[in-house]
């Protein structure tokens, strides 16, 4: 028997527009019918009524670990735990993250290929979590930046660990290039032109993107001349590589909460905090130059787990509009993933995907922290603001 939702307003992420008095068909785990205004519903149908509330696709968080635990003392230390350790954690972050509307989780490295078991598991239902989209070994050489990443260097072995997370089953290939915060003028980059090329080349030939890890500097430029596909972060990128990335029409995704959302940095030692705190100028000065020269941009948390909502409050006060910030957890981060024929929409034929916040989205942004409802794939995991799982 197929469902029915009401709501006050939807996100029509498409479109970029709030539009009144949704009616959702949900058949299954599709969503079969969208219609506006009074349509008539049988009258032995289950409705599910959300008076007072917005309704969006559910939330895609487009830069995330798994297994990574901010919320936990010195959490990139915690990244040598042994495997079982972290795949522990991984589940407890999932079922955060999916209480939270996340209702698909694109990650950009675990170690040993803990996300490939942990999205086998959610999709088995042995565990609750978001949709996985991964790249299993996020791809680092020996002296770069990454806790999660794994060793390999050199062109052969970049070019054989590629093969192996393809042959292993990763949707796209991770490559740590630069650091992440500014420590002096000049910013190092750990991975060579020829690394670089190779990885994308073996990619390619799979047909599968290849996302970088990469701030700034030479290091991003090398990444858009090796053909790059997704560049994560950009937190210092200059004006001549914002134009280039938009004339070369690649993606980016922000992770501002790693400089902005203080309660990031709450359990590591204050010197590192305070790397990242010295650094908060220049870095917002990039995002508002991104922002203003309309490059193409998903959102992810870069796993602050369950406070996706925050990055796009933040984006908004700074020079995103709703629509574009909205659209960062939506649609276009289900075109990063690859996925926008199935997720990122609320749209007949797609995945019955939904999230619903307590208020009026258009008006107050902030209303997003507000979640009451989510639904993945048809079934309800929170209801009244309560998870339906533990």
């Amino acid at each position: 028997m197929p469902k029915f939702i009401t709501a006050d307003l939807l996100f029509d992420s498409i479109q970029g527009e709030f539009k009144k008095n949704p009616v959702i068909t949900i058949d299954g785990d599709k969503i079969f019918d969208v219609r506006f205004g009074n349509v008539e519903v049988p009258a032995d149908a289950e409705i599910i009524n959300l008076e007072g509330c917005t309704l969006l696709p559910g939330f895609i968080d487009a830069h995330d670990h798994l297994s990574l635990s901010p919320q936990l003392p010195n959490h990139p230390m915690l990244m040598n735990d042994p495997d079982p350790l972290l795949m522990l954690r991984g589940i407890t972050n999932m079922k955060l993250d999916l209480s939270r509307g996340i209702t698909t989780s694109r990650c950009l490295g675990d170690k040993n290929f803990i996300d490939l078991y942990l999205k086998n598991a959610v999709e088995e239902g042995i565990v609750e979590g978001p949709r996985i989209v991964t790249c299993t070994r996020g791809i680092k050489t020996t002296h770069a930046h990454g806790s999660v990443g794994t060793v390999f260097n050199g062109v052969e072995a970049i070019r054989l660990a590629v093969r192996e997370n393809i042959a292993r089953g990763a949707d796209f290939v991770k490559l740590f290039i630069t650091d992440t915060i500014r420590k002096t003028e000049y910013m190092p980059y750990f991975m060579s032109p020829e690394e670089i090329g190779v990885a994308v080349q073996e990619a390619h030939m799979a047909g599968k993107k290849v996302a970088a890890h990469s701030i700034g500097g030479d290091g991003l430029n090398h990444c858009i001349e090796q053909g790059v596909d997704v560049i994560e972060h950009a937190y210092f990128a200059d004006e001549a590589q914002i134009d280039n990335m938009i004339k070369s029409d690649r993606w980016v995704v922000l992770t501002p909460s790693i400089f902005f959302n203080d309660n990031r940095w709450l359990t590591v030692p204050p010197a590192v905090a305070e790397g990242f705190r010295r650094n908060r100028e220049e870095v917002l000065a990039c995002h508002q130059a991104m922002l203003k020269a309309g490059i193409k941009f998903a959102v992810g948390t870069d796993a602050t787990h369950g406070q996706l909502d925050e990055d796009v409050i933040f984006l908004t006060q700074i020079g995103a509009t709703y629509a574009k910030a909205l659209q960062g957890i939506t649609i276009n981060a289900a075109k990063v993933c690859e996925r926008e024929d199935l997720i990122g929409s609320i749209e007949s034929g797609k995945k019955a995907d939904l999230v619903a916040v307590q208020g009026n989205v258009e008006a107050r942004i902030e209303a997003i922290r507000d979640i009451r409802f989510v639904m993945k794939e048809g079934i309800v995991k929170v209801l009244d603001g309560k998870a339906l799982f533990v």
